[in-house]
């Protein structure tokens, strides 16, 4: 009897593993095809005021089956993000923020090329915010690709300088079994990588040349303003900010001492500074123009790249000497005459119906009673950005940058 009923087991412990082993079968496939693109290699790094992403796969991944905005619960989810998380502690043991959320840059979908997604996660990978974010992204081999995001004043992607631990994910939407829907590179832990806070060296574009307006069809213009910096600068500042408008300021050098934090301002908050000679005198020498660039150096470590002479009396010896400094001289086209004090209604005005693509913009910040042009400055901006018109630096207007050096 005993006998028997071991023959009889002995089938059904076969079954079984049979059975196990189909099971196996059914999952594996669904696992494999979960794995989303193989990850070779993954760097983070910085230039500059970029974060730069670069990940190599085994083989080259199909950007628009991939989603940029993705919900890594879904089964259905294909995706290639980086993920970072705020690091608390330091070294090899250091550990997510307690708050447990993660921000993660997703590349894929019909427009991989210029925008990344965005999407914060909680600590149950539950989604908390999606949305896409301007990104240049290139594939200078099959298998590599490589996002570059550019940061204004703020970070685009909200991440702040600090210390953080950083990883790849990936899934590729054909997952069967919920635990194997993601994979990550690395296969266990993070790495680590320190975003720096970034300050404004210089530009480029500095040469022998005069330029009274941009030569373009796009609808952008750039808001200067001289004489400064003043007592009404920071009023200046706090318009441009609250409507997110870059500006720039051509500074005179007389006016400078004591005013270095505000100067400091200008730059960290994406705007540009200029050089308007020391004492703001017409047909200004070496001496004028050199003092002036050295003292915005000296007091905040950006080295200008733009002049503008006093009352705009330019001369051939005017624009050498500047372009010997490496400046190039600017004018402007648009004149509302604010330093006249004629009206905010007659600045705005003027400002608003005399605009045009590739305008250079003339207004004040110092040299007197500057009341008016602030009070006018917002509904000039709103008004022209109604009519289709964005903002540039005069550096950006002209296709020149302004060069971030990380620091601490």
């Amino acid at each position: 009897m005993l006998h028997l009923l071991l023959t009889r087991k002995i089938p059904c412990a076969l079954l079984a593993l049979l059975l196990a082993a189909t099971a196996l079968l059914a999952i594996a496939p669904g696992a494999r095809a979960a794995r989303g693109p193989e990850i070779a290699t993954a760097t983070v790094s910085q230039a500059g005021r970029d974060l730069v992403l670069t990940v190599r796969t085994a083989k080259p991944v199909a950007l628009a089956k991939l989603q940029p905005r993705p919900d890594t619960r879904r089964a259905s989810a294909a995706y290639l993000c980086f993920g970072f998380a705020k690091q608390t502690g330091a070294g090899a043991d250091a550990t997510a923020a307690a708050s447990g959320t993660e921000t993660r840059l997703c590349i894929g979908g019909p427009k991989a090329h210029k925008r990344v997604g965005l999407v914060t996660v909680d600590s149950t990978e539950r989604p908390l915010t999606r949305t896409t974010i301007p990104a240049r992204l290139k594939r200078p081999e099959p298998e590599k690709l490589v996002l570059s995001i550019v940061a204004g004043p703020t970070h685009p992607t909200g991440l702040r300088p600090g210390r953080y631990r950083w990883r790849v994910l990936t899934g590729s939407g054909g997952c069967k079994v919920r635990r194997h829907c993601t994979t990550t590179w690395p296969a266990s832990g993070a790495s680590a990588f320190r975003l720096r806070p970034v300050r404004a060296v210089g530009c480029t574009g500095g040469d022998a040349e005069l330029v009274s307006a941009a030569s373009t069809e796009r609808k952008v213009v750039a808001l200067t303003f001289d004489d400064g910096p003043s007592e009404y600068t920071d009023r200046y500042l706090d318009v441009l900010r609250e409507k997110g408008v870059p500006a720039t300021f051509f500074e005179v050098g007389q006016e400078m001492p004591g005013r270095e934090a505000t100067m400091r301002r200008i730059l960290a908050e994406g705007d540009e500074i200029g050089d308007h000679t020391m004492n703001h005198v017409e047909d200004p020498g070496y001496a004028q123009i050199a003092g002036a660039a050295e003292r915005i150096q000296a007091y905040t470590g950006f080295k200008p790249c733009l002049f503008r002479p006093p009352g705009g009396a330019e001369n051939s010896s005017v624009i050498a000497t500047a372009g010997s400094l490496g400046l190039k001289t600017i004018t402007w086209d648009v004149d509302p005459r604010d330093w006249s004090l004629p009206g905010t209604a007659a600045i705005y005005s003027n400002i608003v119906t005399n605009a045009k693509p590739g305008a250079i913009i003339l207004m004040h910040d110092g040299g007197g009673p500057r009341d008016e042009t602030p009070a006018a400055l917002p509904d000039v901006i709103d008004t022209l950005r109604a009519k289709g018109y964005g903002f540039e630096t005069v550096s950006a207007l002209l296709g020149d940058k302004i060069l971030y050096r990380p620091y601490g």
